[in-house]
């Protein structure tokens, strides 16, 4: 299988657009590692393939055509949804608005998230759906700093946890959603990626990047095939050969097997007299 590996979907990108066409081209799947509620949907809207790393660990799948209208949410007993003449949503409960609620974009009031404040107007937690009006998880907030989220399957079970500190994911865990036992525990962002994507591809498959960012760091450990398709100038702002893409080059860095640059991008690194012997041109 050919995959192209991505934070997330940018349309109108430079580097969605390369990939895009490696799919098209490949018939290949998108992974993706950031959490996307509207992920299928924008799976249709781009006319590609693929899977989102979360929706993998919870199992989540996707309902064709379906959405939760706006005023079709769980909300605290007794309190009611308003429509505003501005077109802004909130939760009332005894005449005081608790929660304000947003909507998908280019949506027929399809219910995106509801954010609850505290009485001093901070947030105190975020309940996010998908697009299909499935519960896809909570945010948990203190003094307006992000605590912790929890993502859910299909059933509203409670599957993957991100915990923070300082605003840092400083620890991750996967738990059973029926005994809530931790199956994997993780110290950071970065382990979690690398062992998530190297369980996800296999020494058959061709893995194409497009940054060296967390693209690069997810695959530190996958067996396949990789490529890294040049999004960027092969130069930094210092005229010189960025760090990550010379140490690649150089044999330092192994995780990437192949890099894809224009016909300018191989001149700059030859005139650097860097080894091509993994450089092709496109």
């Amino acid at each position: 299988m050919d995959y192209e590996l991505v934070n997330n979907i940018a349309p109108g990108t430079e580097a969605w657009d390369n990939a895009k066409a490696n799919l098209a081209k490949n018939n290949g799947q998108v992974i993706t590692l950031t959490a996307t509620p509207n992920f299928y949907g924008i799976l249709q809207e781009q006319g590609v393939d693929g899977v989102n790393i979360i929706d993998k660990i919870t199992g989540r799948t996707y309902q064709a055509d379906q959405y939760r209208f706006f005023n079709d949410v769980p909300v605290p007993t007794w309190s009611k949804i308003n429509m505003n003449s501005d077109g802004s949503i909130v939760v009332l409960n005894q005449g005081d608005q608790i929660a304000r609620e947003y909507l998908f974009p280019n949506t027929r009031r399809a219910v995106q998230d509801i954010r609850y404040t505290n009485l001093d107007g901070t947030l105190d937690f975020i309940e996010e759906f998908a697009s299909d009006g499935n519960k896809f998880s909570n945010l948990f907030y203190s003094e307006d700093v992000l605590q912790e989220i929890v993502f859910f399957n299909n059933h509203e079970e409670g599957i993957l946890r991100y915990y923070f500190y300082d605003g840092v994911i400083n620890y991750i865990t996967i738990e059973d959603p029926k005994t809530h036992k931790v199956i994997k525990d993780y110290a950071t962002l970065d382990d979690f990626l690398i062992d998530q994507v190297a369980e996800m591809v296999t020494a058959d498959d061709t893995v194409t990047i497009h940054y060296m960012g967390i693209e690069m760091t997810a695959l530190r450990n996958a067996k396949s095939h990789n490529i890294l398709q040049m999004s960027e100038s092969v130069l930094d702002e210092n005229g010189l050969v960025r760090g990550n893409l010379a140490l690649i080059l150089q044999d330092k860095l192994k995780s990437i097997n192949e890099v894809l640059v224009d016909q300018e991008g191989y001149q700059a690194l030859k005139q650097a007299k860097m080894p091509l012997n993994k450089v092709s041109v496109i």
